[in-house]
């Protein structure tokens, strides 16, 4: 649905648009880009739906929508990702740290993590 892409804006700009159909060796669910785009890929269990999420080289954020706060935990734990929302999308404020793992960025941008990136760590050790 969708697919189209936005009059008068130069690159790869689409309007909003969900894939379906989509398998987990599809271009498309291997690689991260950014848009109101939704890929759908279905699954039948809490496991296949981690090992989906993980297979990629990506891992920027993650999303996972239940009623049980005990298997979003779970899932959350197992998901490779430098962000997880649990029944919201762009959680957190400027006190929460954002960054990707794997191919998705290193480093953490807000909260503490960020300062990190200022500090040199000097140890200066001496005999007396």
């Amino acid at each position: 649905m969708g697919g189209a892409r936005v009059p008068g804006l130069a690159g790869h700009f689409m309007a909003p648009t969900i894939f379906t159909n989509v398998r987990p060796d599809m271009r498309i669910a291997q690689e991260e880009f950014f848009g109101p785009v939704l890929v759908v890929l279905p699954f039948d269990t809490p496991e296949e739906a981690i090992a989906i999420a993980n297979g990629t080289d990506f891992g920027l954020a993650a999303g996972v929508y239940t009623r049980d706060l005990k298997l979003a935990h779970w899932t959350a734990d197992r998901l490779v990702a430098g962000q997880i929302y649990v029944n919201e999308w762009w959680a957190g404020g400027i006190e929460t740290p954002f960054g990707g793992m794997k191919r998705s960025g290193y480093g953490r941008e807000k909260g503490q993590e960020a300062l990190l990136g200022y500090v040199q760590t000097k140890n200066v050790a001496i005999r007396l």
